[in-house]
């Protein structure tokens, strides 16, 4: 052990892992895109980024306000090397959204799923009868491929394979990535071996995710309209530099000299300076 010891590198989760049963079941923590939809995400951001980096810093070496052999090769450049950047930058922002956006239904999903568990024990069923009618009632209102349809029915069929239920949910908070879930599997487990009034604390937890899921869509509701606003302010600058360079030739030719160019570049970071600031402050945790 030293100071010039290679750090081993923590193990890449994958994104199916197999269940107790032997069937593949998603880790929600990791999103991959698929084929088409990297090679789709890829082609936006590179063409987006290359647009916009010609509109920064395109018509560069031009003699006397006609463009040149270089303003061909240099335009070239920056629409590739900036369009590359913008796809290297923004296909995983996609990426963690699209995550997100999973997580977010399936807490959502979740929170039906103990509301229907609830009602069920109320009624008189013990655990595992609660579980199929529970199922039964989210493929109704989902469908049989949704998220928390597919996770019931592991539990389900695990259950009828002599695997404890306790084990199958908390397989399911650890790949959820969702803290509510993963705690509730958690005081499931503790309360089923001691003998806990699970009724109760299904209840409680049902009470208190449906209000953390409230409070989030009030905060999520009254930033909408500056989050519209954050993305008007977003595209102003490419609007504008556009409007003057295609206004006014002098304009034009400014931009493309080497003050321009180093006034451009400040101007750029600043922008994304600001703009990964709005991000942060816009990133509501559910």
């Amino acid at each position: 052990m030293g100071l010039f010891t290679k750090k081993e590198k923590e193990p890449e989760e994958l994104q199916f892992y197999m269940s107790a049963i032997n069937n593949p079941v998603l880790n929600y923590k990791v999103y991959i895109l698929s084929p088409m939809e990297h090679l789709t995400f890829f082609l936006v951001t590179f063409i987006a980024g290359g647009l916009v980096g010609l509109i920064f810093y395109g018509g560069l070496f031009r003699v006397e306000g006609e463009a040149t052999f270089a303003t061909f090769i240099s335009n070239i450049v920056v629409f590739g090397g900036i369009g590359l950047l913008a796809s290297k930058i923004f296909v995983p922002v996609i990426r963690d959204s699209l995550k997100n956006k999973r997580l977010n239904k399936l807490k959502t999903q979740f929170r039906d799923f103990l509301d229907s568990l609830s009602n069920s024990l109320s009624g008189g069923m013990n655990v595992n009868d609660a579980i199929i009618n529970a199922c039964n009632d989210l493929e109704a209102q989902y469908s049989s491929d949704a998220y928390i349809v597919v996770e019931v029915k592991e539990m389900i069929n695990g259950m009828q394979n002599n695997i404890a239920l306790e084990e199958l949910l908390i397989d399911f908070g650890n790949r959820s990535g969702n803290d509510d879930i993963a705690n509730f599997a958690i005081v499931f487990e503790t309360a089923y071996r001691t003998g806990g009034n699970i009724k109760e604390i299904i209840r409680r937890t049902t009470d208190i995710i449906s209000e953390k899921i409230m409070i989030s869509e009030e905060i999520q509701t009254k930033i909408t309209s500056n989050k519209m606003q954050m993305q008007v302010m977003n595209v102003i600058p490419i609007f504008l530099v556009l409007m003057l360079r295609s206004s006014s030739s002098e304009f034009d030719q400014a931009f493309g000299s080497i003050v321009g160019v180093i006034c451009m570049t400040v101007g750029v970071v600043f922008f994304l300076a600001a703009y990964k600031m709005g991000q942060k402050m816009m990133d509501i945790k559910g």
